[in-house]
């Protein structure tokens, strides 16, 4: 059970003062620096997002972290503080340290929350912070149910809060590029998408293992069963910062559908036009791991599925190339991935695969004005030389962001939810369609045939009750988003509805 003596460091709360002196945060005004508090101080974390933000001291500072693994959180403060202490020589530079997620969020202290914990955790962590009133940056996968996903997105919108959800490729200009080459027809209609998200392989040990003195693993179950042995393998590394265990163990997380689905199919999406929508239909197969002897980890690896969009197919299967390929009316197509933007039309026969071509290294800002369709498939012919912009004002422009943690720093500032590259909303809609995919695979567990499930993305329900009730949040004891909503007076079922 949390409470503060067990789960709060004892200087935590006096760390920061409600007016952090200008001594401690530099020259800039502490108004016009964004304080940040961060849930979770595994990979992701320590290797993306702290090190982001240390990037932009003219925007922010950490002023906070928070972690059930007392090494990982000492060494998140150890980092940060060291940091802001010999790059910006500010002296005495000091980290508050939380072992309560909900301490964290309820700071005065704190403007703006980010949670990186694993994926279960997500929708506790963002409604805590986003009741408590904090701009939120919410890693992928936005949530680990739909459920979930649509509460986080409706509060976002009560409160007018300012979200960015991990999907950094909107923030990369060659994603934005394809997307745009595919939403202004440049491909004539688009009739098809080929999704490859890649797999992961059966391992992990189940041999059960104490539970290390550092590490509050009781708590780490939160919402989901409490009797599950602790092993190493279930959770993360005690000696480093690898890929997590949990990754590849549900129910902490599905695999690579929710896992680099959340990348790629939210790139479909908003290539599609569909990111406040979703598909009619998703049906397939998957492969599950091999978990004979002694192996763990139980989430699917090969998958085969399809996702209806209106008259539009779009295939998820991993022997595709990595990445997302719109193909048009006439087989002319785009292909990208990160590094690589790649075009082929119907005349190359659609035989050039760019998954064998060297990677761009800086690709080159060409600034190119497009005056027709024609025009534009010789430029982007050369994978060297992606489309920048459209000439027509005509033209649908996406939302242009170079950085995204610069993008959602400057909407926090600016206190404007509309700014960043990838809301709340959106969020939830390209999980919601991972998410899909996950409960077919569950659905068809076993049958040869697979599974196919309708879907309603208006009143997202499927119409089905044994698909529906995979959407239900995981809740236990004080786990639970209905209690945690009843401490801000809020009912969750009315949350949900809107």
């Amino acid at each position: 059970m949390f409470n503060r003596r067990q789960f709060l460091t004892t200087s935590a709360a006096a760390a920061f003062p409600f007016i952090i002196p200008s001594r401690v945060l530099g020259a800039e005004a502490p108004s016009k620096l964004v304080r940040v508090g961060i849930i979770g101080c595994g990979r992701i974390s320590t290797g993306f997002e702290i090190p982001n933000l240390m990037k932009q001291p003219g925007l922010c500072r950490i002023v906070a972290v928070c972690d059930l693994d007392e090494k990982r959180l000492l060494n998140a403060k150890e980092k940060i503080e060291t940091g802001y202490r010999k790059g910006l020589k500010i002296a005495g530079y000091t980290v508050a340290t939380y072992k309560d997620y909900r301490e964290l969020c309820a700071s005065k202290d704190v403007d703006a929350v980010m949670v990186c914990t694993p994926d279960f955790w997500h929708a506790l962590c963002a409604a805590e912070a986003l009741c408590n009133r904090k701009a939120l940056w919410l890693q992928k996968p936005f949530t680990q149910t739909i459920r979930e996903g649509r509460l986080i997105a409706n509060l976002a919108k009560k409160y007018n809060a300012v979200v960015q959800v991990g999907s950094q490729q909107r923030s990369d200009h060659q994603f934005r590029e394809a997307c745009e080459i595919a939403r202004n027809g440049l491909l004539g209609k688009v009739t098809r998408v080929e999704v490859g998200i890649a797999c992961d392989k059966p391992g992990g040990s189940d041999a059960v293992q104490p539970v290390p003195s550092t590490f509050d693993y009781a708590t780490w179950l939160g919402p989901t069963d409490p009797t599950a042995p602790y092993c190493e393998s279930r959770t993360h590394s005690q000696s480093g910062y690898g890929r997590p265990g949990w990754i590849t163990m549900a129910p902490y997380g599905w695999g690579m559908i929710t896992n680099w689905g959340a990348h790629h199919i939210d790139i479909m999406q908003w290539g599609l036009g569909t990111t406040l929508t979703g598909p009619t239909q998703v049906s397939g197969t998957c492969e599950w791991m091999d978990r004979s002897g002694g192996k763990l980890w139980n989430v699917h690896t090969g998958y085969d599925l399809h996702y209806t969009y209106g008259d539009i197919d779009v295939h998820l299967c991993n022997k595709y190339w990595k990445g997302v390929k719109f193909i048009g009316e006439k087989g002319d197509w785009i292909f990208v991935r990160r590094e690589m933007l790649k075009k082929v039309t119907s005349s190359d026969g659609g035989q050039d695969d760019p998954s064998k071509k060297k990677k761009n290294r800086k690709p080159r800002d060409m600034r190119a004005l497009i005056s027709n369709r024609e025009d534009l498939l010789a430029r982007v012919a050369d994978w060297n030389s992606p489309l920048l912009c459209l000439k027509d004002d005509r033209a649908t422009k996406l939302k242009v962001s170079t950085n995204h943690f610069v993008n959602w720093l400057e909407a926090v500032r600016a206190e404007d939810p509309s700014a960043t590259v990838t809301n709340a909303e959106e969020g939830h809609r390209s999980t919601s369609a991972c998410s899909l995919g996950h409960m077919v695979m569950e659905l068809g567990r076993g049958k040869a045939e697979g599974a196919s499930i309708t879907w309603d993305p208006v009143k997202e329900t499927t119409g089905r009750a044994d698909a529906d009730a995979l959407m239900t949040p995981f809740a236990r004891d004080q786990f639970d988003l209905r209690k945690t909503l009843a401490r801000f007076g809020l009912d969750f079922d009315r949350e949900v509805r809107g």
